[in-house]
């Protein structure tokens, strides 16, 4: 039965109640630093007045050690921060702490009694990744973002210094090349926190709204977390915090180039197209009041002349040709923040983007015809408070608004058509029609902070409310598909009747609590909970005949168990660990296209057939010749519900002797349950391959019958060296299975071999790269020269070898042979280096220009998309009806039509004052 209103509006009172206390900012886009106050004889100090500074905004926050002599300063901007010890009687002592996004930063100060009136400095050597978190994460610094070789200056790419991270090469809705973070199942199953508030597109899964990587302060790659402050994700995190101001004026003036004459041709290109890129922006950060009100912003515009490589097969081999493929895009960023007080903290966060492409979705057997442009605007503001109640206390709060659309209009408006099958070329208007999607979001959060005794404790609750309006017209302009590479054997005719215009809305209530128990100095355990429920996630009120009762997916309780062992109680050796149970997002997607394709409202699907002499298919005349069949429809499962996942981590950091750097050995395992799988439930399958229900075509039915299992082992080695040289390095084994890569598989075959057999789908996930080894630093040379190296490497990626026609008859081309399991083949190796060398020229105290060359795979090693592979075995042969047929084998079976970038040359400059 569907959740009761009563317990609906009780967690709504909740959170309003937290909220209505006082609000503030939120521990997903800030740090912590403890403080440890002891005698000379390891005693704690307790009532020590531990004050922190700003050492870029001038704020400050204090604490008061307690009885087992720990100070704890919470929710601190990231950033450098000046501790200061006083108590009568002892030494005064300061330290210099670096807080990093998500992490919590450790210092001892050891005090002694009174004796001189000066300061004792002590040395705090904050490592740069968190052997405090019982997780496994991985922070990419503000040094990082600022120096590395970013390819198109997408901040997500430097995710792939990571361990734990695959590449995505699905190409559905905008994922292809993302980060992949841990065991997620593709790029759209992580969440992305920007700034402390949940900005993961709900429709899509991707960030709804980009940011220039000039904005972008600090980020955290999360593989496995404990932390229940974070949900919507049964797979990785992605935390991010733009940049603020400070008390000191700051700004750039920047520009990126790079053209045709900067890059080679690759292996598969024609050599016809010229490529130019060009990237132009700036910053600007400083104070309207000193110590108290502070201002950052940011503008970049980017125009790239780009081109998509067609490359049919078959007979139209000779069409293969590179098409114009340009895009523009305009990214504005506004951040401010304000002390109200001394305990009092308020920000404002804003982003927006313009984007345009043209040729979107052109590339491989997909002609000009068959491609779309692409209309992206977004817009998100993000206010926050921060109250400090008083020592070890403290509420925070945060509130969201945004928006977001894109329109994609179609290229034509023919007929659009698929040869043999769809397998060697397809022209004419896109499948999808002119599409849209638009989307407003609000949300409110708060979290309740306490320290009591050895139990650091926070309670929090939050509520996200989504409206979507959507239209796919399916069919726009009627689709033929042909039996071989000329019209002359047209098998079929779909097309569509009706708008598939579609409003819905959902609200997601997410509430949670966590304590941080320290049992002794040495030894920290974390228990917690979190709870969420989308209302509306699946559709609970539709109503349909063919829909019987559906409730609330009101069941996800996740707990968690993690702990943190200071092995020496020096900070050298730590082991840690955690466990727990992590409930994933309902995608908008699913739920809308319900309401558009369930044959009574929305739009209607039909297929007429070619039956051959009684029924011929005219092309001229498609709609009334042919047999006609059953209409397509679509529903999700009775029992559709939230994917979840069980995950488990256990980790072991190592100081290597007295330098900076750190081993790090960690383990991953997940299981995910009630993962999406789609397949048409009226076919009986291949042994009974008859339509169950004779008055339908296709019966797309959303299942939670999806599950995955990943395992990994990660070694690597993070620090500074001396001369203040960043590396980094990792290698990663891993092992990523599943039944199904995506929510809406590529029709028409992407679907599973048996629908009835939902096991044989599972296999190795399209992302699986067995080893994957990352090496990146910063080194700081003579003659003000930085040099900053990226290299990876991974194991082929699988793909899936298909027949290439419908061989059981249940209307989808994707059945395999007996005995190949899906994604069975392996693809190639990955290989790639990229390279950033910067000339510093100062100009007096105040003005530095960077002068920067940028390689991207540097060896210009080829590298072929996986995605693009032709995958058919065979252009026709035998069916279950008719198993006397020839195989056909298909001349091009395992051929590439697209490879990677080849080496590509940037030039910039960069002015900063």
């Amino acid at each position: 039965m569907r959740i009761s209103s009563f317990f609906r509006y009780s967690l709504i009172l909740t959170l309003g109640a937290i909220l209505a206390a006082t609000p503030v900012l939120a521990q997903t886009d800030t740090g912590n630093i403890e403080v440890q106050t002891v005698l000379s004889d390891g005693q704690p100090v307790p009532g020590v007045l531990v004050t922190a500074t700003s050492t870029s905004k001038g704020v400050e926050r204090t604490a008061v050690s307690t009885e087992n002599g720990w100070a704890i300063l919470r929710l601190l901007t990231p950033g450098t921060w000046s501790i200061a010890t006083q108590l009568e009687g002892l030494e005064p002592q300061e330290s210099t702490v670096t807080v990093h996004l998500g992490q919590t930063s450790k210092v001892t100060f050891t005090l002694a009694p009174a004796t001189v009136t000066e300061t004792i400095d002590v040395v705090a050597e904050a490592p740069v990744i968190d052997i405090f978190d019982p997780g496994v994460a991985a922070n990419v610094t503000p040094e990082q973002i600022r120096e590395l070789p970013v390819p198109d200056r997408d901040f997500q790419n430097l995710a792939f210094t990571a361990p734990g991270v695959q590449r995505e090469r699905g190409s559905f809705r905008f994922i292809q090349g993302s980060p992949v973070i841990g065991s997620s199942s593709n790029a759209s199953q992580a969440s992305i926190y920007v700034d402390g508030v949940d900005q993961t597109d709900p429709a899509v899964g991707l960030a709804r709204t980009r940011f220039n990587q000039d904005s972008i302060e600090e980020f955290q790659v999360v593989v496995n977390r404990v932390d229940t402050e974070i949900g919507g994700s049964d797979g990785g995190v992605l935390k991010v915090i733009t940049r603020s101001g400070g008390n000191d004026f700051q700004g750039s003036i920047f520009g990126f180039y790079r053209d045709e004459s900067l890059r080679e041709t690759g292996e598969l290109e024609e050599d016809g197209l010229d490529f130019e890129r060009t990237q132009i922006g700036a910053t600007l950060g400083g104070p309207f009041v000193l110590d108290q009100t502070h201002f950052f912003t940011s503008i970049e515009y980017i125009d790239e002349t780009d081109f998509a490589p067609v490359r049919p097969g078959g007979a139209f081999t000779d069409l293969a040709t590179d098409v114009e493929n340009p895009f523009t895009q305009w990214l504005g960023l506004f951040n401010l923040d304000h002390q109200f007080s001394a305990g009092s903290f308020g920000t404002l966060r804003s982003v927006i983007e313009n984007y345009r492409e043209d040729n979107f979705g052109v590339g491989g057997i997909f002609a000009e015809s068959n491609g779309q442009s692409l209309d992206r605007d977004s817009w998100n503001l993000v206010l926050g408070w921060t109250k400090v109640l008083d020592q070890g206390r403290l509420i925070e709060a945060r509130g969201q608004l945004g928006h977001r659309n894109y329109e994609q209009p179609t290229n034509s408006d023919q007929v659009e058509e698929w040869f043999t099958f769809g397998n060697t070329y397809r022209t004419g208007n896109n499948l999808i029609g002119d599409f849209l999607g638009e989307g407003d979001y609000a949300s409110l959060r708060g979290t309740y902070y306490a320290q009591s005794g050895d139990h650091d404790w926070k309670v929090g609750a939050s509520l996200f409310h989504l409206e979507e309006r959507s239209i796919v017209d399916i069919y726009q302009e009627g689709l033929i598909v042909y039996a071989d590479d000329t019209r002359n054997i047209p098998l079929l005719y779909s097309y569509g009747l009706g708008s598939s215009e579609v409003d819905i809305d959902t609200d997601i209530v997410s509430a949670w609590v966590q304590d941080d128990w320290r049992v002794n100095e040495r030894f920290t355990l974390t228990l917690g909970l979190r709870y969420d429920i989308d209302l509306d996630g699946n559709n609970p009120d539709f109503e349909h005949p063919d829909v019987g009762d559906r409730s609330s997916d009101d069941d996800n309780f996740q707990p968690r168990l993690g702990f943190v062992w200071d092995v020496k109680g020096d900070g050298d050796t730590v082991l840690r660990g955690g466990a727990g149970l992590f409930a994933g997002r309902f995608l908008v997607g699913p739920g809308i296209l319900e309401r558009q394709q369930n044959g009574l409202s929305g739009r209607l699907l039909l297929t007429n057939v070619s039956f051959p002499p009684f029924f011929p298919l005219d092309i001229n005349d498609p709609e009334n010749t042919g047999f006609p069949l059953g209409p397509d429809v679509l529903f999700l499962n009775d029992d559709y519900q939230a994917p979840e996942s069980t995950q488990l981590s256990l980790g072991l950091s190592q100081r290597l002797g007295d330098t900076g750097l750190w081993l790090q050995l960690e383990a991953v395992h997940a299981e995910g349950n009630n993962e999406v799988f789609v397949k048409n439930v009226n076919f009986g399958g291949n042994d009974n391959p008859v339509p169950l229900d004779p008055t339908k075509r296709i019966i797309y039915n959303f299942t939670s019958e999806g599950r995955s299992e990943y395992t990994a082992l990660i070694l690597s080695l993070d620090g500074t060296l001396p001369g203040g040289h960043l590396l980094n390095g990792s290698v990663t084994w891993s092992d990523k299975k599943n039944i199904s890569d995506d929510y809406n598989p590529a029709f028409p075959s992407g679907y599973p071999s048996d629908p009835t057999d939902v096991e044989g789908e599972f296999g190795r996930s399209r992302l699986d790269e067995t080893w994957r080894v990352v090496l990146s630093g910063v080194f700081r040379l003579p003659w003000d020269l930085t040099v900053a190296p990226i290299y990876q490497y991974g194991s082929g990626q699988p793909w899936n070898r298909i027949i290439g026609y419908d061989f059981n008859g249940d209307s989808f081309a994707s059945d395999r042979l007996p005995g190949v399991d899906r994604n069975s083949e392996d693809g190639p190796d990955f290989s790639r280096t990229d390279l950033r060398i910067t000339k510093a020229i100062g100009f007096g105290d105040d003005l530095q220009l960077d002068l920067i060359v940028e390689v991207f795979n540097l060896f210009n090693e080829t590298n072929f998309d996986v995605a693009s592979i032709d995958n058919v075995e065979f252009l026709a042969g035998p069916t279950l009806a008719n198993p006397d047929a020839v195989f056909i084998p298909n001349p091009t079976f395992g051929d590439y039509r697209a490879t990677l970038s080849p080496r590509e040359i940037q030039i910039g400059a960069r002015l900063r004052f």
